[in-house]
């Protein structure tokens, strides 16, 4: 995009059209969804582009290398509306994951809810709590169950420093493994839960440590809880 006098600003174009854009980037040395290894202990880079609009619709795009299967790679496209309601704020929307190359049994949709508030505490603290609550139809293909995901989860800040304390609980309740053309690979759910400790701004990146664990009925990232490290940028 160009003006009589040059580039135009991402400033610029906000101010005239209430459209907003964003790019990041992140690494991380171990990428876990949910519980679930997607790297087997690899490290994953990951870019990411997010395009906003004044009035609260938005939409984005991310892809990030996986390496637990023959599938090399991931892409995630994402569209909603965030706003907020006093001291609530909601954000709703649809999340596609796609996996170029494979069939479409391995592309699925999730439609999600995410809520959240801030709550401030004594002695200058606050906690940020939030939950998450989505539901993916025909998870991984026509043949295969449906899927609730829900996550609880905060955010603390640590007061006189730029360090935050997090923690999230989550649960993926799979329907009816019955219907899965894959019964002997179908689990009923499990839960999973992450602790993490963000650093905040290191040498222009923001930085923070994981430990995470998957347990229940699901052992399909047995040997994988443990820590990771994530580094991230955005523009």
């Amino acid at each position: 995009l160009y003006a009589d006098d040059g580039l135009l600003s991402r400033e610029s174009l906000e101010k005239t059209t209430g459209l907003s854009l964003s790019y990041n980037a992140s690494w991380s040395s171990h990428y876990v969804w949910r519980g679930e290894s997607q790297s087997s202990k690899d490290m994953s880079p990951a870019i990411g582009l997010d395009l906003g609009h004044s009035s609260g619709f938005y939409t984005g795009a991310w892809t990030g290398a996986i390496t637990n299967s023959a599938i090399p790679s991931e892409f995630d496209w994402y569209f909603g509306y965030a706003a907020e309601l006093g001291p609530l704020s909601f954000d709703i929307g649809d999340l596609y994951y796609f996996y170029p190359g494979e069939s479409d049994e391995t592309q699925f949709n999730e439609y999600y809810l995410n809520l959240g508030t801030e709550i401030p505490l004594p002695g200058d603290m606050s906690i940020a709590p939030y939950v998450y609550l989505a539901y993916a139809p025909k998870w991984f293909g026509v043949n295969t169950p449906d899927v609730f995901y829900s996550e609880f989860g905060a955010d603390v800040p640590i007061p006189g420093t730029q360090f935050t304390l997090s923690g999230l609980f989550g649960n993926i309740d799979v329907l009816d493994c019955d219907g899965d053309a894959e019964t002997a690979n179908c689990t009923d759910g499990w839960n999973y839960y992450y602790v993490t400790l963000g650093f905040g701004d290191v040498l222009g990146l923001d930085a923070s440590v994981s430990f995470h664990s998957a347990f229940g009925t699901y052992n399909g990232d047995a040997g994988q809880d443990g820590f990771f490290i994530s580094l991230g940028h955005e523009w």
